[in-house]
């Protein structure tokens, strides 16, 4: 079979929105390869409002009922299906159809056998009329089968800093604050805590006026209880729960963003925004910054999570 035939193509990312966004390389160079084709991206509700602003996406399938889901997929069918997804993995290996299956799976940052290079790990399973072979191992033997496959999936050269390709969301280019904090839930830990994150706001307070605020679309009680402090300076903006669209130009409107490891610093390397993103250390630090970085990293420093005064000492130095 010739894979210049693709006519129609689906990619699989429905989990959170920060995966789809690492996401957007592979599709986008996916569409370069076949322009041709239509290519249709299955999605978490969460991604939906971004997916809609991509050019390079012709049509979209939200993901909420996994067997509703695959008799979807089922019915458009499609000529080639590439699964990014981990959570229904083994459900879409066997349950979905098309010409080509390609699920992609790697080295998750819990495994024993950690590897340093962020995604020569990925493993490439190709379901070829029920034939499994593992591409990284056999791909000499189906290049005739998946012209430029190799080039198309290899995540570390589409990933590379040398030649990032920036995703247009129309967006305007004006500056409006000084800092967005993002108030995700992942600031409070069992070292970071309530008063330790209302003490960095109130240390960058004293360097700037225009600052604002964003939260995720659930908020815990730790960050309810920070939102109203914050309610009562009225120099700051604060968003709750903003739609999407809002959040993106709030982003985009802020000349630095302080965030922990979450959708927002994946939305700052999609808009190539300066960045301060904090990873929990319990989440084998390295390797996550390795693996998860957002997409265009340039300006964005990359933190651990350290006791309250320790970690705060270490943003306010690059802030």
């Amino acid at each position: 079979m010739n894979v210049k035939k693709f006519s129609n193509i689906a990619i699989i990312r429905d989990d959170r929105l920060g995966d789809t966004i690492l996401t957007l390389p592979v599709v986008k160079k996916l569409k370069n390869e076949f322009p041709k084709s239509r290519l249709t991206m299955v999605i978490s509700q969460v991604s939906k409002d971004l997916i809609q602003k991509i050019d390079f996406v012709d049509e979209y399938i939200v993901s909420e009922n996994t067997i509703r889901t695959i008799k979807e997929i089922n019915s458009k069918k499609f000529d080639l299906i590439i699964n990014f997804s981990p959570l229904k993995r083994k459900a879409y290996k066997f349950f979905l159809k098309a010409k080509w299956k390609i699920n992609v799976t790697y080295s998750s940052r819990y495994s024993q056998n950690l590897s340093h290079y962020r995604y020569k790990i990925f493993l490439l399973n190709i379901f070829f009329n029920r034939n499994y072979l593992h591409i990284r191992n056999n791909f000499k033997n189906l290049k005739h089968h998946t012209i430029y496959m190799n080039e198309v999936l290899h995540y570390e050269g589409l990933y590379s800093s040398n030649k990032p390709e920036k995703i247009n969301l129309n967006l305007k280019n004006e500056l409006k604050y000084d800092y967005l904090i993002h108030l995700s839930n992942r600031w409070i830990n069992y070292e970071y805590l309530e008063y330790d994150l209302i003490s960095l706001i109130e240390e960058i307070s004293k360097r700037s006026n225009k600052i604002s605020f964003s939260t995720d679309l659930e908020i815990s009680n730790d960050i309810q209880k920070v939102c109203e402090l914050i309610k009562l300076n009225n120099n700051h903006s604060l968003i709750l729960k903003p739609k999407f669209q809002d959040w993106i130009s709030l982003i985009n409107k802020s000349q630095l963003v302080i965030t922990p490891e979450c959708g927002c610093s994946h939305v700052c390397g999609l808009l190539n925004k300066k960045a301060i993103i904090i990873y929990n250390k319990k989440n084998k630090v390295n390797f996550i910054k390795k693996e998860y970085h957002p997409y265009l990293a340039k300006g964005i420093v990359q933190l651990s999570s350290d006791a309250g005064k320790q970690l705060n000492k270490k943003i306010l130095s690059y802030a």
